[in-house]
């Protein structure tokens, strides 16, 4: 009777078992997502940005290029300029 008790006591410690795994696993399962480009730990999640996001980004960069070669072409045909850029550099 003995190892009655204890086979039912096994099977009930792996039905345990069994069901924390099938917990855990359903918490670490990612839903599938199609903007969703990295599943960080902790639940964190890089996602792709938006179409203004990027429309605002890509403006802010191709302006600040334009002013850079702006700014380039004035440093070369200036002399006032190109003294004034190179006393703010002392």
């Amino acid at each position: 009777m003995g190892s009655k008790a204890s086979n039912s006591n096994n099977s009930k410690n792996k039905s345990k078992k069994t069901d924390k795994n099938q917990e855990k696993q359903r918490k670490f399962k990612t839903q599938v997502d199609p903007d969703v480009v990295v599943n960080l730990p902790g639940g964190l999640k890089y996602k792709l940005p938006g179409k203004r996001q990027r429309v605002v980004i890509g403006s802010i960069v191709v302006g600040l290029n334009v002013l850079l070669v702006l700014s380039v072409i004035l440093y070369f045909y200036s002399p006032a300029f190109q003294d004034f850029i190179y006393n703010v550099g002392r």
